[in-house]
């Protein structure tokens, strides 16, 4: 048994602290790992003379909390690390008319600049109003190339499975597989980033490392995927992003969940897809095949609001996916069969079996096979019945299966019997049997309910807390894992879990030095195992007669279970296979713990934000399908 835990922090605690001294050196104009944004600019007058003393205030519109400054000599100002959303930007100085810009939007990890110029004016009660979009919205000090989506386009712009990695996905230097009409997931996509490995580009959750590190396919999929109505944002940054945010040489998403406010505001919303609205897959006509399920029902619902007004405020949202479907590559697989079995139509016994192979094989004489010459094991296989399909394991052939060849060609010689029981015995035997190829279909199946919360507040008038924790169970039934050549389903279970816990505390000293500490929790469970009915006493190699060495050390279902039996590759025999393929049991297991703070200090025209992040990574991995029996390279049914 391959079985793996690993424990291991980021940085020995020496290498943090001598990292975190040289990164107190480093300036970086307001970029952000958080989920925070900053906003900035110079303030003058009609003339285009800087005016000092301007009194700055951003008031977030939903929960009314307000954060102020004063322009410097240069006009100059400066509000980093504000909490992602809309604001009322305001202008205030003696002698100055009011200036006060609406419906400005915060995003995470992006400055925005406002170059503003107050008109005269001493008159009380004078005020100009700018709307978003009358001066241009800048973010010169950043070369960061990036894509957001907003909390309005994730839910407007129709995806077939509402997941937000297919929305950035037609990004320059972004490439990926086109998305699934149907699937069986909650359809996370990993792309590829300006031609870097799908599992290079890393993925935050409200500034929690949230990157998958146990998959080669991409490390977004099976991964966490809160539902759009529960987002406030979701941003895709592609190259020049500072080293606070990137972990990796490909892209960086990062998600940032929706806040309360001081109104009660909720959603519900549901979500179908039915094999009613579609027609029939091409292949699945020309087989016979009848048009299989197709649905996809998902429903929600969110809720937010304030728990202590100007104060307190909670957010939450639940959603139930429930997804059937035939036309995804794990619910179908083509596969050839032997023609002879057409033949049987009572039991299958040993007899049956010979008659139908000779008749087919064209031998004669020695050459035919007897009942004699038909293994009990190779007996009790053919009369194995598959639990999902009630049919055998390796069914009788449909009448519209097409006829492609044979397996091997001529006759050979065969060894019968053992030394124990008297002796080997040599026979030459006919191969020569007819194949048939056929597709087989049978529905894949996911379930998901996941839940997400969060809770923001003012501890203080200069100290706020941020938690907020995604859960999810998405686990999902692939009936057949081997697609290629599977006889029959051998259904896949995937024990898919994830949990992830981000909790952040933010202190402002003062207009220019401010706090951010976050603690962070990332679980992700992608264990794969086969299905129930495929782990009891009549799937073991035990009952069947075939002896498994690897039963002396370990006895788990992994080893116990029946195993792999494949056709040789290169013939027309590599189209035929049965049983769990290898990776049918796979235990994967992440934990991620990291903690991080950042200091942001304002001095002069300079933003400089220095800071550590420390993490423990233990991963849990055991990989027993290697000791299971495999039985590869059968050149034929005769064999």
């Amino acid at each position: 048994m391959s079985h793996v835990k690993l424990r291991r922090s980021a940085f020995p605690l020496r290498l943090l602290v001598v990292f975190v001294a040289l990164l107190a050196f480093q300036l970086v104009a307001h970029a952000q790992s958080s989920p925070t944004g900053t906003l900035t600019g110079t303030v003058q007058d009609i003339n285009g003379a800087a005016i000092p003393g301007v009194t700055v205030t951003a008031k977030q519109t939903d929960t009314g909390t307000s954060r102020r400054v004063t322009s410097d000599d240069e006009g100059r100002w400066t509000l980093p690390a504000l909490s992602v959303g809309a604001y009322e930007l305001t202008y205030e100085k003696q002698g100055f008319k009011r200036l006060v810009r609406q419906n400005v939007a915060v995003e995470a990890s992006v400055p925005r600049t406002f170059d503003d110029k107050l008109e005269v004016g001493g008159l009380e009660g004078e005020v100009v109003n700018v709307t978003e979009g009358a001066a241009q919205l800048l973010t010169p000090e950043t070369a960061t190339t990036f894509r957001q989506v907003t909390a309005e386009e994730l839910v407007a712009l129709p995806t077939s499975t509402r997941s937000f990695t297919q929305l950035l996905s037609t990004e320059a230097g972004v490439t990926t597989d086109l998305s699934p009409v149907a699937t069986n997931s909650n359809g996370n996509q990993s792309p590829s980033v300006n031609g870097t490995r799908t599992t290079s580009t890393s993925l935050s959750f409200n500034g929690v490392d949230a990157t998958n590190i146990t998959s080669n396919e991409g490390s977004l999929n099976n991964n966490i995927a809160p539902a759009p109505e529960t987002l406030s944002e979701v941003k895709l940054q592609t190259s020049l992003y500072d080293a606070s945010t990137g972990r990796s040489g490909g892209g960086n998403f990062q998600l940032v969940t929706k806040a309360g406010g001081n109104k009660f505001n909720g959603s519900a919303y549901y979500y179908i897809q039915n094999e009613k609205f579609n027609a029939n897959d091409f292949f699945f006509n020309k087989e016979g095949i009848d048009r299989p399920k197709a649905r996809r029902n998902e429903g929600g619902f969110t809720l937010g609001g304030p728990v202590a007004r100007e104060k307190w405020f909670f957010f939450g949202g639940y959603q139930y996916t429930n997804a059937i479907t035939g036309f995804v590559p794990t619910a179908r697989s083509t596969t050839v069969l032997p023609l002879a079995l057409r033949r049987i139509t009572g039991d299958r016994t040993a007899q049956a079996l010979a008659d139908a192979f000779n008749a087919e094989n064209g031998c004669s004489g020695t050459n035919c096979l007897t009942a004699a010459d038909i293994s009990p094991v190779g007996l009790a296989l053919f009369n194995l019945r598959n639990p999902v399909t009630g049919d055998y394991v390796i069914p009788t052939p449909r009448a519209t299966a097409r006829l492609i060849g044979i397996d091997r060609a001529g006759a050979r010689a065969f060894q019968f019997g053992n030394v124990a029981t008297g002796g080997i015995t040599s026979r030459t035997l006919r191969e020569n049997n007819p194949l048939v190829q056929q597709l087989n279909v049978n529905p894949s199946e996911f379930r998901q309910h996941q839940l997400t919360t969060r809770l923001d507040g003012r501890l203080t008038a200069k100290n706020s807390l941020t938690a907020t924790l995604f859960f999810s169970n998405f686990p999902g039934l692939d009936s057949f894992p081997d697609p290629s050549s599977l006889a029959s389903p051998f259904t896949l279970k995937r024990a898919d879990r994830n949990r992830t816990l981000s909790v952040s505390d933010q202190h402002v000293f003062g207009p220019t030095l401010i706090n951010e500490a976050r603690f962070g929790l990332f679980y992700l469970n992608n264990t794969r195992s086969l299905d129930d009915p495929f782990l009891t006493d009549e799937f073991t190699s035990a009952a069947l007669g075939i002896t498994n060495p690897a039963l002396l050390f370990d006895d788990s279902p992994g080893t116990r279970r029946l195993g792999h039996f494949i056709g040789r590759p290169g013939t027309n025999m590599s189209q035929f296979s049965f049983g769990g393929p290898n990776d049918s049991f796979n235990r994967r297991k992440q934990q991620t713990y990291s903690f991080s703070d950042n200091v942001t200090w304002i001095k002069g025209s300079h933003t400089i934000r220095t800071g550590g992040d420390f993490k423990r990574h233990q991963y849990d991995s055991s990989l027993p399908e290697e000791q299971a029996t495999e039985f590869e390279k059968f050149d034929s049914f005769t064999q």
